[in-house]
């Protein structure tokens, strides 16, 4: 178990790298091919499509295949896919290179997700690694900002290079994954797991409380993926360069890894899943407002949006350590329905995102403060709805760490 632990904490890091390795190039690569800002909502939305269309069926295949060789062919496809963005300068072509890394990214997140949750059944433990495996994907994403954004002022201006260099890696380590020895078999459902699309139909079966959750997710999706890509182009348009750019996510990303190891465990054994989500979104939109309202751009970059990533940045492990709650549904089919609806929020917040953002830069940052106040609404709610459970929480969460 610790084995696959380390190796599956491992291809989490490496994933945060190489899937984040080309995005610092995307601004300067689209600006340098004459497309206007309702276009990249299109081009940024088709990564989204890909994630909604296939993330649940990537989780159904995990769950009756070898999770490593279902992991391995997402590098590999990803690689594929970033190949067709840097190989062609037709926008056309670039929406289709975009939309195939979605289909394939997809894959990488819900599968990890699904082998730890079937894997760990005690929830203080499931936690740590879930927040572990988050900070190294958010420790690698850091990283890649900021390599990226220095081989992308090196290349300038060949910045479809970039591409290629990131597709060779991903083809590299996908080899590697596929040839590698490893055991990721689950625990939980592989005794009763059926034909594929029997367990494509669980989604059917899903209780109304993950439902609700899921549905809130659509608008975290779609506000947390708005902020983190159009910031990209926010930078970038305001004669910041892609360097800048990648040394502003590497500074997040690293204090979001410390907020993960540090922060998010503390609360977690205090505090029920639904009460912190609550606290977070509380917080979230109060500190982006504010880092998009500061006259000197990256001063309110480097202190008030680090906050509210902070905040962001703990969500995850906290959702997902929620979800393996419900053992009637295999974990792959439910993490990979709230991915597919992740990727919806992806879709429509970047289609929104583009119209807006030509509008005006900053619309796409008070719409996702609007819908973060959505969100608290609904977390609160949820809480007031199951109170019992709520009140409860850590009395048993400290009675199951002793066992």
């Amino acid at each position: 178990m610790a084995k696959s632990r380390r190796y599956l904490l491992f291809i989490a890091l490496m994933f945060g790298i190489l899937f984040n390795l080309g995005n610092p190039a995307i601004p300067k690569y689209t600006n340098s091919l004459g497309i206007d800002g309702i276009f990249v909502g299109f081009y940024l939305a088709s990564g989204g499509l890909g994630l909604m269309l296939f993330a649940t069926l990537w989780g159904a295949l995990g769950d009756i295949l070898h999770r490593n060789k279902v992991l391995a062919i997402t590098f590999i496809g990803f690689a594929v896919g970033q190949t067709i963005v840097g190989l062609f300068s037709n926008e056309y072509l670039i929406f289709v290179g975009m939309f195939t890394s979605g289909i394939f990214m997809a894959g990488v997140l819900v599968n990890i997700y699904s082998y730890i949750n079937d894997n760990f059944s005690i929830e203080y433990s499931r936690n740590k690694v879930l927040s572990y495996a988050v900070s190294l994907y958010m420790a690698g994403g850091a990283f890649a900002y900021l390599l990226g954004g220095i081989i992308t002022r090196i290349l300038n201006p060949h910045f479809n290079y970039v591409f290629f260099i990131q597709a060779t890696l991903l083809l590299m380590f996908g080899l590697y994954v596929y040839f590698k020895k490893t055991d990721l078999i689950d625990t939980d459902h592989h005794l009763t797991r059926g034909h594929f699309w029997s367990n494509v139909k669980q989604v059917t079966k899903i209780p109304w409380v993950p439902v609700y959750t899921i549905t809130i997710t659509f608008f975290i999706s779609f506000s947390h993926n708005n902020v983190r890509r159009f910031l990209d182009y926010y930078i970038v348009d305001n004669n910041y360069s892609a360097l800048d750019l990648g040394l502003l996510v590497f500074v997040v990303g690293l204090v979001s890894l410390i907020s993960n190891l540090v922060i998010a465990p503390y609360f977690l054994k205090r505090y029920h899943n639904f009460r912190f989500l609550q606290f977070q979104f509380l917080f979230a939109p109060i500190l982006l407002f504010l880092g998009f309202r500061t006259n000197n751009i990256l001063i309110g970059m480097y202190t008030f949006y680090i906050g509210y990533s902070v905040m962001l940045a703990v969500y995850e492990p906290t959702a997902i350590s929620f979800m393996s709650e419900n053992k009637a549904i295999s974990q792959g089919v439910l993490v990979g329905l709230r991915q597919s609806i992740v990727g919806l929020g992806m879709t429509v917040g970047f289609l929104v995102g583009g119209f807006l953002y030509e509008i005006n830069e900053l619309y796409v940052f008070y719409l996702s403060v609007i819908f973060y106040i959505m969100v608290f609404i609904g977390f609160t709610v949820l809480i007031f709805i199951k109170k019992t459970e709520v009140s409860n929480y850590r009395l048993n969460y400290l009675k199951g760490g002793k066992k």
